[in-house]
């Protein structure tokens, strides 16, 4: 079994996956960390490709935001992103998310 260091969290949420200013749909979330996130996409991603999230949850006006995200790995369990470094107001809102899949999987 892998120890991570940021539990993952089985997450809903769509959105946007933005690379070189083109915008392509995430068709379907799997997970989410506080250090990333693996969904799926049309998108063909490959491992290094710097990307921008916007991801919407339910119940959520307006998008997280996270800038400058890593691509780790593709294939054919999803697309594996680390967040590499995210904005207060978003990161604040990643955290309260990540506390909210944390009680609903029975973890805290």
């Amino acid at each position: 079994m892998v120890v991570r260091q940021h539990p993952r969290f089985p997450a809903t949420f769509f959105g946007t996956l933005v690379h070189q200013s083109h915008l392509h749909q995430i068709s379907k979330a799997l997970d989410l960390s506080l250090k990333g996130c693996r969904l799926e996409s049309p998108f063909r991603a490959s491992a290094g490709m710097k990307v921008d999230l916007l991801l919407y949850f339910p119940e959520e006006e307006t998008p997280i935001l996270i800038q400058g995200a890593v691509v780790r790995w593709s294939g054919a369990h999803g697309i594996g992103i680390e967040f590499q470094s995210i904005a207060s107001p978003h990161q604040e809102r990643l955290n309260n998310t990540i506390q909210q899949l944390e009680v609903a999987a029975g973890h805290s």
